[in-house]
């Protein structure tokens, strides 16, 4: 993708252009090389009531061989129904294997004190609502970025 020099989070084709959706097939590997960032997605498929969220949280035995599973999307919201993606990065100097349904994270559940006023999904812009697949970024979709 040697062709874009700057993600502009205003271009959402930037992403797509930069984005290919692989299936790893059981029991294979993938491989994640140093510095590597991938998306990825959870096998399980989350329906979140109104008055509950969850956060993503890596293991710390991987944590400790360099990776990532999250960036800084480890919220989900009250009302979200999908799959979670997961925003993979290796920052070990070596190349990591991950495989298919490997454990790599954990949920962390919170009940809030009363429901939300507005849950994702009522929201206006739930634009990753009932995802089955790693998602690209649509921040284009956001308020601020609408022309």
């Amino acid at each position: 993708h040697a062709d874009i020099a700057v993600l502009d989070p205003r271009k959402m084709d930037s992403f797509k252009e930069i984005t290919d959706l692989v299936e790893i097939k059981d029991g294979k590997a993938i491989i994640i090389q140093p510095g590597e960032f991938v998306l990825g997605v959870t096998m399980e498929t989350l329906k979140l009531p109104d008055n509950l969220v969850a956060r993503c949280e890596g293991r710390s035995s991987l944590g400790r061989i360099g990776l990532i599973i999250h960036s800084t999307a480890g919220f989900i919201d009250p009302g979200f129904e999908g799959t979670v993606t997961l925003e993979i990065s290796n920052i070990n100097r070596m190349p990591l294997a991950l495989y298919p349904g490997m454990r790599i994270g954990q949920l962390a559940f919170e009940t809030m004190t009363s429901p939300a006023e507005v849950p994702y999904n009522k929201k206006k812009c739930a634009k990753y609502q009932g995802q089955k697949l790693p998602e690209e970024s649509k921040i284009s979709k956001d308020a601020e970025f609408e022309n």
